[in-house]
């Protein structure tokens, strides 16, 4: 399963350097939980790849170039109908490293240690995903710690923390196929009046949670936002899969929201009134998606979604909440990047070089659920687009204990199935499609066994 040979465009300043990194990804791919030391088998393949990592030459924005012109070669081949481009913002903990130079506080807790990684994935409404379209990576300064709220408010949107979804906005900006149409998703803390700006700056489109009660328009009927969407009529109720969130004990479950929409006009904020650039007021269409009757235990569902996107009938907005739930795919990708690769356990004298692995790692993880989410959506097409005739023989011999074969290849996701299968997955009628972690850990093994084969061919 050689998948990294496209990452060896990356323009390095020594040509030796742009052919190491497709093979140390295809090492760390092989054994994503392991120790760099462990994947890369040998002493001289584990130097060479240390070397890479602290040679001067080798950066983040390098490797996170070429990931974007990958992902971009993605999206045109597939020629997706909607580009959804999910952001969020992931703590990495290294509190436990203690001689580690350069690390940064995070989670307002003073003695904890670590980075900041704030990602944009590339995906279709459908939820295939593509891969890293952007990565910004920070720490905060240790002398910043305890700087009031309204110190940091005062400053312009460009020295703030907040700047980084303009950033990875601009970062994502590519050659889209022509008729795909491409919208920014994010949280709420992606809900700034200055993100907005920029988005219409971009020609790009933009489908964000709600948090400001803003100040609209008197044409609305309200004077602020949240009287607006209050004074909206129910238009129907819609079933929404909610998946598991271990941050709030959440558990996956089918909701039954009522669904409003509406159009409005929001205005720019008196802390925005030194900004003349920027527009007194924007038109955006509001959906909210409330649940009445959530399980006893469990935080209803409320979402309120603002975007730019034409959203005029219930149909309209049925597909926004549909788009807003393939936002947890980036979240999806920092867990994997955290508990399947493992990168809190990295170990490195300098945060620089910490930095360097997590975008090698983030190149890792995302085929991992390039693999999974393909199974989901091209579940039909043989699996010999990601498996090597040899690679698919292996595997099925030893996921049917048996030496016969079939005739023609298995599909993707009856490979996938397999994999998941050598990662404990029970594949029960009950289970429903095997998820990120357990594909994973199955590839871990299926390399274990590729290994073997090949020393006792």
């Amino acid at each position: 399963m050689d998948s990294y040979e496209a990452y060896g465009k990356v323009e390095f300043s020594d040509e030796r350097l742009s052919k190491r990194l497709p093979r140390l990804l295809n090492q760390l791919s092989e054994k994503p939980e392991s120790s760099i030391s462990a994947a890369c088998r040998d002493p001289y393949q584990a130097k060479a790849a240390y070397r890479f990592v602290g040679n001067d030459g080798v950066t983040v924005d390098a490797i996170t170039n070429i990931a974007h012109k990958v992902t971009v070669e993605r999206i045109n081949e597939v020629k997706p109908s909607v580009l959804l481009i999910p952001q969020d913002t992931s703590e990495v903990n290294y509190s436990s490293l203690k001689e580690t130079e350069g690390l940064g506080v995070y989670a307002g807790i003073e003695c904890m240690r670590g980075t900041l990684v704030h990602s944009a994935v590339a995906v279709s409404d459908t939820g295939e995903v593509f891969g890293l379209l952007a990565q910004k990576q920070w720490v905060r300064p240790p002398e910043d710690y305890g700087k009031s709220d309204a110190t940091r408010n005062k400053a312009p949107i460009e020295e703030k923390e907040s700047f980084k979804w303009l950033e990875t906005l601009e970062k994502s900006v590519a050659s889209f196929p022509e008729g795909t149409t491409i919208v920014h998703v994010c949280d709420r803390e992606g809900d700034i009046f200055e993100f907005f700006c920029k988005a219409e700056k971009e020609n790009t489109q933009y489908l964000c949670r709600k948090w400001h009660n803003r100040k609209v328009s008197e044409e609305s009927g309200a004077k602020l936002l949240n009287d607006f969407v209050d004074n909206l009529p129910v238009a129907d109720t819609i079933d929404v899969h909610v998946p598991r969130d271990s941050h709030t004990s959440r558990t996956a479950r089918d909701a039954k929201v009522e669904i409003k929409f509406g159009k409005c006009k929001i205005l720019k904020s008196t802390k925005l009134i030194s900004r003349k650039e920027l527009p007194e007021s924007i038109e955006i269409y509001v959906v909210s998606a409330e649940e009445k009757d959530p399980p006893r235990g469990q935080k209803k569902i409320f979402w309120q979604l603002v975007t730019n996107v034409p959203t005029e009938s219930f149909e309209d907005a049925v597909e926004r909440i549909q788009w807003y739930t393939q936002r947890w795919k980036v979240e999806t990708f920092h867990r994997t990047l955290k508990s399947g690769c493992k990168v809190e356990e990295l170990q490195s004298e300098s945060v620089e070089k910490l930095m360097k692995l997590i975008a090698i790692y983030s190149i890792v993880a995302l085929q991992i659920m390039f693999l999974a989410y393909m199974a989901r959506t091209r579940s039909e097409e043989s699996c010999e687009i990601c498996f090597t005739e040899d690679e698919w023989k292996i595997l099925y011999k030893v996921s049917n204990k048996t030496k016969k074969l079939p005739k023609t290849a298995p599909t993707i996701y009856e490979a996938v199935v397999m994999i998941a299968k050598l990662g404990g997955f029970l594949a029960r009628k009950s289970d429903g499609f095997p998820g990120v972690t357990v594909i994973w850990r199955g590839l871990t093994s299926f390399y274990t066994i590729l290994d073997a084969a090949q020393y006792l061919a």
